[in-house]
C-alpha cells in the first residue's frame, strides 16, 4: 500500500523503481536527509510531474523508506 503525499512534494525514485510516501513519514526524524530535503535546506531535482528524483538504488532504498514507516530495521 502505497501512502500519498500533500499535493507537489511526492518522493520518488524513477528507474527501476518509483516510491510514495508520505510527507509526515519523512520528516519524523528532525535534521535528517529527508527533512532538509522537504524543509528546502537541500536542493531538489524534480520531474515533470513534481516527484523529487532521488538518485540512489531501489534496493538500498527500499529499506531506509520501511525503516521510516515502521521504525523497525529488517534487512531481509
Amino acid at each position: 500500500m502505497e501512502d500519498t503525499l500533500e499535493p507537489g512534494l511526492p518522493a520518488s525514485r524513477r528507474s527501476p523503481g518509483r516510491f510514495s510516501t508520505s510527507r509526515q513519514t519523512l520528516m519524523w526524524i528532525p535534521d535528517s536527509f529527508f527533512s532538509s530535503l522537504l524543509s528546502g535546506r537541500i536542493s531538489t531535482l524534480r520531474d515533470e510531474t513534481g516527484a523529487i528524483f532521488i538518485d540512489r538504488d531501489p534496493a538500498a532504498f527500499a529499506p531506509i523508506l520501511n525503516f521510516l514507516r515502521t521504525k523497525e530495521l529488517d534487512l531481509r
